[in-house]
């Protein structure tokens, strides 16, 4: 799959999570690059959400980035869609945002 289709898919994907999701989601930014330099499938880089305090502005957005080629990697390992795989890791880095844990996400079922 080319970079801007699977980016139009992730796109997509999150035009169509649910409103009360999204309506969560400030001053973030999510990208797709091609390849990470290690194993992660997508990682989330700033404050989370539940973190901010009344003096959270004038910063840079946090960060959600998804690795395409890991992400189609472990679609293909775990023998399910790649649409599917993107909406679970995207899913998984949004928990982060929101300040949960890998066990809190593991308990969710986005992991």
């Amino acid at each position: 799959m080319e970079l801007n289709e699977f980016f139009n898919l992730v796109e997509e994907i999150f035009n169509n999570l649910p409103q009360d999701i999204k309506l969560l989601l400030e001053n973030i930014e999510i990208t797709v690059e091609e390849k990470d330099k290690g194993y992660l499938l997508g990682f989330y880089r700033g404050v989370p959400y539940k973190e901010r305090g009344p003096y959270y502005n004038f910063v840079l957005p946090d960060k959600i980035v998804l690795f395409k080629e890991e992400i189609e990697n472990a679609a293909n390992q775990e023998n399910i869609s790649i649409r599917e795989k993107i909406k679970k890791v995207l899913l998984h880095e949004i928990g982060h945002y929101l300040g949960f844990n890998e066990e809190k996400l593991r308990d969710l079922g986005v992991y």
